[in-house]
């Protein structure tokens, strides 16, 4: 699944986890635009980086921040062996991934989401997981959908 579909997914339907995937293309149009008005705190029919923060229940400085360009920080160990450890304000930390995501379901790049583009990205999460093109998921195509949303869950929840 891309991350530019990822978010749609975690944007919208993060806030109910409880909830299963929807089915159907159609009952996930459906689901994204009532998590997409909810989303929209200040009812311009557009998602900016603070609600999308706030929707997927972190800081709202996770997607306002600027993020360094470096993934890896580089030193030394107190012995004298040089260390690689992941850069936690670069673009694999949790923020970062986010922000990824973000700018990739933002296709017209004016740095705001519409429902449209949410739908899209929904609509090619969905698609990567028909497998057999039916336009329904069944449970096995659901599962493996939940699974790829779980590991990309756990790896946000890392940082």
């Amino acid at each position: 699944m891309r991350p530019g579909a990822m978010i749609a997914i975690l944007f919208f339907a993060a806030p109910a986890a409880a909830q299963e995937l929807p089915m159907t293309r159609a009952g996930l149009d459906s689901a994204l635009a009532q998590y997409f008005a909810g989303a929209d705190r200040n009812h311009d029919r557009r998602i900016d980086r603070r609600e999308a923060a706030e929707a997927l229940g972190y800081s709202p400085s996770l997607l306002l921040d600027r993020r360094d360009v470096e993934p890896f920080l580089m030193d030394v160990a107190p012995d004298g062996t040089p260390r690689l450890s992941l850069n936690e304000n670069g673009p694999l930390s949790t923020a970062g991934m986010i922000d990824i995501a973000y700018r990739l379901a933002d296709r017209d790049g004016d740095g705001l989401l519409s429902l449209a583009e949410v739908q899209a990205a929904g609509a090619a999460a969905f698609d990567a997981a028909d497998k057999d093109r039916d336009g329904i998921l069944d449970d096995r195509e659901r599962q493996a959908a939940m699974d790829r949303l779980a590991l990309f869950r756990k790896a946000l929840s890392r940082g």
